[in-house]
């Protein structure tokens, strides 16, 4: 059985690994997994927040509170991100010209309760759905167009996974692949809301593991928004948080503001101690007006549904 000493020793370093890792998130030398750490870098300053503590309470009273220093100085240093989304929210005027409900909701491929996941759409359809990973629900586009009949995307079942679904009808509306891997996981689409333009832009990012796709996928997907005026929704599976290197550019470059917070939707078991993932943002004279997750309904991810409002010029 391990002594005091001995426990605390592997705590010491447990710590010394932990500054490790903030170094990495921190200053971003280009190793592998860097962009799933920086998603993560909440979690970790709360493990090394009880880590710093335990270490204090078993006796490294000096150490201990060196580390829990470190640890605070770079919560306050990261919560700058949160606030550099938050502080592009305007605040409204008055009250919107029109509004729309939204959902943004990664089905999972291969979804076994899909039949109900539908079913729950159906009984409560937003105005506009973006749907990932399509084939999870693909034998039940039918039904679900009995609620939302305008749809683009998953034409072609062998290259599917993005589509769009609207109560109301498109004005303009494509589907196109995301270089470099060249999959169709970009979705533009224009609507008319009560002769209120507005352009919605969904997309499926890589997962962070493959490092450089994801930079690449933006720095495409930021050039498509800089080709696009007006009124903008961007959301998506961006299979990061805010918070990451990737999002925090292309945040910057196009003004996108996010919604009131920013629900977590992964992983589901974790609930609201997860990451959010998945994302949306605004540009322009749209804003998040209400933001929320819903119920996973058989996918790994959570949907976000959310009443979008379009205003004059903010």
């Amino acid at each position: 059985m391990l002594g005091k000493a001995e426990f605390r020793g592997g705590l010491l370093t447990l710590g010394g690994l932990l500054l490790v890792v903030l170094a990495l998130i921190q200053f971003q030398p280009g190793f592998p997994g860097e962009l799933l750490l920086q998603s993560l870098r909440f979690h970790i300053l709360a493990a090394g927040f009880v880590l710093a503590l335990l270490i204090v309470t078993l006796g490294a009273r000096w150490r201990g509170g060196a580390l829990m220093l470190v640890v605070l100085a770079v919560a306050v240093h990261d919560a700058r991100y949160v606030l550099e989304f938050q502080n592009r929210r305007f605040e409204p005027s008055g009250a919107p010209l029109t509004q729309f409900e939204f959902l943004s909701f990664n089905v999972l491929t291969g979804n076994r309760t899909s039949t109900e996941l539908v079913d729950a759409i159906v009984a409560d359809p937003p105005d506009v759905a973006l749907i990932m990973e399509t084939p999870g629900i693909e034998e039940h586009l039918e039904r679900l167009a009995q609620a939302l009949p305008h749809r683009a995307g998953c034409d072609d079942p062998r290259k599917c996974d993005i589509s769009l679904h609207s109560r109301i009808p498109f004005e303009s509306v494509e589907v196109r692949t995301l270089p470099p891997l060249n999959r169709q996981r970009l979705v533009i689409g224009k609507l008319n809301l009560d002769g209120q333009s507005v352009t919605i832009v969904g997309v499926h990012l890589t997962k962070p593991h493959y490092d450089g796709i994801s930079e690449a996928e933006l720095w495409h997907i930021n050039r498509v928004l800089e080709g696009i005026d007006g009124p903008l929704v961007l959301a998506g599976d961006f299979n990061a948080a805010s918070w990451s290197s990737t999002l925090l550019r292309i945040g910057e470059r196009q003004n996108l503001a996010p919604g009131p917070w920013q629900p977590a939707t992964w992983p589901v078991r974790l609930g609201p101690l997860g990451v959010p993932i998945d994302n949306m943002f605004t540009r322009g004279s749209a804003q998040l007006i209400h933001l929320e997750t819903g119920d996973s309904i058989g996918s790994n991810h959570r949907p976000l549904r959310a009443v979008v409002g379009l205003y004059g010029e903010p």
